[in-house]
């Protein structure tokens, strides 16, 4: 009676103390080495994570980066953004008028681009059929050039409807509805002038874009990176060099009719703008290069590797690329123990309650249990006792997977993936 009664001030006080003794949230560089550098990266969920990168490369996980699948691309132009639309669906644009479509979570890819020596910087769907494609002359990062194009599918890129009479590289498109959105364009005029960059606005679906903002950016700078959060509120980079004053991350909370400047940082190679509070961005420039975040909410900054792009489901999980491939999460010493040493859980995959038990090598005393959604979100639960064994009760969450982490109180000894049907 006195050990049932222990197991029951455990489970009560692991699902009340979970946020004080969970591990630190932070960046960890993997195991594995791309065999080539990245540049974009897209997380579908928890799990499943896509990068694409120089020379046609692509990788693929489906277990949160332990181990990284190399995809065909059967193209060797640099592949320089990737996104998904859905569950399924998701397309990666590069050089060469390139552009791949997957409609397996990114197991195989078709290329559905047109024949053109442009590059595509940027695309934009706002759903699996209907999107935008943007690039011209140029690279990565400098993005201008006097020659532009921007590419509309409604048809999930069966058919295109091509405008390549820009006179200005288009680097970043970004479209809210099938009505609504921006493009930045950015040409090099070699003459005291410099960069001039130009950003437009349609509501017509990109039949007519207007001017709603523009700058010299002296002596080489462009405009990149567009993202709104919502109809109101959004984002770009101005990457000028320094004491110029034009360089930085704006933003805009009235549909894009006034901008102000909210960090200043010369030279903005790329950025990630997760919410309203948090963005990230990376430099790389005479006199120096670096990486960090900021969080405008709590009025401070986050640290952060140095990446050429990034993805972040949330604020705790996520991940960034570059030459390396770093996961946001917690971070912990995992000591891997075999599961008949640690735990047993029975039945998974499960309706809305499984059993776990716990082993005599574990002091139940000593320790916490948590579980995580497949975003990465802490869910706390309540546990009941049937003999030494936990029961886990799902019943009030959507069926999906989960996360099970069990830790003492210095480290993780075990995770387990839990499977709601």
């Amino acid at each position: 009676m006195k050990k049932l009664l222990l197991l029951f001030i455990v489970c009560i006080s692991a699902a009340a103390t979970v946020k004080s003794q969970k591990a630190t949230i932070g960046w960890t560089q993997l195991s594995y080495v791309p065999s080539t550098v990245l540049y974009s990266v897209y997380c579908l969920n928890y799990d499943t994570v896509v990068a694409v990168g120089y020379n046609g490369y692509i990788i693929r996980t489906t277990d949160s980066g332990i181990h990284w699948d190399s995809i065909p691309s059967n193209t060797s132009n640099n592949l320089l953004k990737v996104i998904f639309v859905n569950d399924s669906t998701g397309y990666a644009v590069g050089e060469n008028g390139t552009i791949l479509k997957t409609n397996d979570i990114g197991q195989s890819w078709t290329n559905i681009g047109i024949n053109t020596n442009l590059h595509f910087f940027s695309l934009s769907f706002i759903n699996k059929d209907t999107g935008w494609v943007a690039g011209g002359e140029g690279n990565l990062f400098y993005t201008f050039g006097n020659k532009g194009i921007l590419l509309k599918t409604t048809n999930g890129g069966t058919n295109w409807l091509i405008d390549s009479m820009y006179d200005k590289t288009i680097a970043s498109v970004f479209f809210i509805d099938k009505d609504t959105g921006y493009i930045a364009l950015n040409i090099n005029t070699y003459t005291i002038v410099g960069c001039i960059s130009i950003l437009k606005k349609t509501t017509d679906g990109g039949n007519l874009f207007s001017t709603i903002k523009q700058d010299s950016l002296y002596p080489v700078g462009y405009y990149t990176d567009i993202y709104f959060i919502n109809s109101k509120i959004g984002y770009f980079v101005s990457s000028a060099p320094p004491d110029y004053n034009k360089d930085g991350i704006y933003k805009t909370i009235d549909f894009g009719n006034t901008w102000s400047k909210i960090l200043t940082q010369w030279s903005i190679k790329s950025s990630f703008i997760l919410d309203s509070c948090i963005l990230y961005l990376y430099y790389s420039d005479m006199p120096g290069s670096g990486a960090f975040g900021r969080d405008s909410c709590l009025n401070v900054n986050l640290t952060c590797p140095f990446f050429t792009g990034m993805y972040l489901l949330n604020k705790d999980s996520g991940f960034c690329v570059g030459s390396n491939i770093y996961k946001r999460g917690l971070i912990t010493n995992i000591n891997k123990i075999k599961d008949y040493n640690v735990i047993k859980i029975f039945p998974n995959p499960f309706n809305n309650k499984t059993i776990l038990r716990f082993y005599r090598e574990i002091n139940v005393l000593d320790i916490n249990i948590y579980i995580l959604n497949s975003l990465g979100q802490e869910i706390i639960n309540k546990c009941s006792i049937i003999n030494n064994q936990f029961e886990i009760d799902l019943t009030n969450y959507p069926n999906g997977l989960y996360y099970l982490i069990i830790r003492d109180k210095s480290k993780i000894i075990q995770s387990k993936k839990l499977i709601k049907l």
